[in-house]
């Protein structure tokens, strides 16, 4: 197959309409709300390995959508020589790739997903913002509360990767790197009353409602899920969870849903994919002009909490729910890496400052 040049990527206003999909059919969404880049089933492509928390989010609610997609298992630690040219060198996972759009952060991801899939949509009409709220917290806060239960001794003692010395030094080396040295822990005397707490709120609220917004499962389910789930899976820590009855028989009918039809995709293969295909060109519409910046501007986009490592290239939308860059790299030619708005802050940079080429 002939190869696909780059594109050089524009410079200057970005204001024009962006070709349509053959199957992009939906209405739109409320401007500055519609997820950004492709509107339209295409192959779902998800970056992860199977021990991430965040990727069991998505894996979940891609069985939820009864989605057919590809899995590029990647490796747990540091390098991901195939996985940094697309997205610029951010390092959480999962990664969501859509031909040569790239989108970073479940939180984003699960907009995608649903905006793609809108059948049972996860995002009820009039509980939004709380569903977002609930989600973010539990992304977050609880999130950093299970860490701490998951990795206390007993629970690493029986842990495979921690029964290796040298892999359990260069993990917890990698997670050092990727925080900057912030710990995302906190001491388990702290984080098993707040873990019981929020158990026990669960399972009251489960016992007179199949979820937790009523009878359909919302973002705040999958993100709570994925978080029970990363201390449920270790034996040793199973016994936490029987004093909630309703909260295990949620996690039964969450885990029901499955993952969908995935099938392996090599990680070369996901980069050639990008290469072959060009991302799809926002239209310019910028909704958030309070942060100073227009599209065709250079910028750098990192997150506020961990995992800080910046992404630089050019910026193509901004608005108040997301933010996106074009960049270029030898190997997938022009990309474009979606960003959400909550969670990562973008600034200008000079055109030489940070890589447009990742690692």
């Amino acid at each position: 197959m002939a190869r696909r040049h780059p594109r050089r990527i524009p410079r200057g206003n970005f204001a024009m309409d962006a070709p349509r999909d053959v199957c992009d059919s939906k209405p739109p969404a409320t401007p500055g709300q519609e997820p950004p880049g492709h509107t339209c089933m295409t192959d779902i492509v998800l970056h992860q390995y199977a021990d991430s928390p965040f990727s069991e989010k998505i894996r979940l609610l891609l069985g939820y959508k009864h989605a057919t997609w590809k899995r590029v298992e990647i490796p747990v630690i540091m390098p991901r020589p195939d996985l940094m040219p697309l997205t610029g060198g951010y390092r959480r996972t999962p990664v969501m790739q859509l031909g040569a759009d790239i989108y970073c952060d479940s939180a984003l991801i699960a907009r995608v997903i649903d905006h793609i899939l809108p059948e049972n949509s996860i995002y009820p009409a009039g509980n939004e913002a709380t569903v977002n709220a609930a989600a973010r917290w539990t992304d977050s806060e609880f999130f950093r509360i299970c860490i701490s239960v998951a990795f206390q001794p007993r629970a690493l003692a029986q842990s495979p990767l921690f029964s290796d010395p040298q892999a359990a030094d260069a993990f917890m080396r990698d997670r050092r790197e990727l925080t900057g040295g912030t710990s995302l822990t906190m001491p388990l005397a702290t984080a098993l009353p707040a873990f019981h707490g929020h158990l026990a709120r669960l399972d009251r609220q489960l016992g007179s409602s199949a979820f937790l917004f009523n009878s359909t499962p919302t973002e705040a389910d999958f993100s709570t899920y994925h978080c029970c789930w990363f201390v449920w899976r270790n034996p040793a820590l199973e016994t936490e969870f029987a004093p909630y009855p309703h909260l295990l028989k949620w996690m039964d009918v969450m885990r029901e849903f499955g993952h969908g039809d995935a099938t392996e995709l090599s990680s070369a293969d996901a980069v050639e994919l990008a290469r072959r295909v060009s991302p799809r060109v926002a239209d310019g519409k910028s909704l958030a002009p309070m942060d100073g910046l227009r599209p065709g501007e250079d910028v750098q986009v990192m997150a506020t909490d961990y995992g800080r490592q910046p992404v630089a290239g050019v910026l193509m939308q901004s608005t108040l729910e997301h933010i996106s860059l074009l960049r270029e790299h030898p190997r997938v030619g022009t990309v474009a890496v979606h960003f959400p708005r909550q969670g990562f802050q973008v600034e200008r940079t000079t055109a030489d400052a940070g890589s447009q080429h990742g690692d």
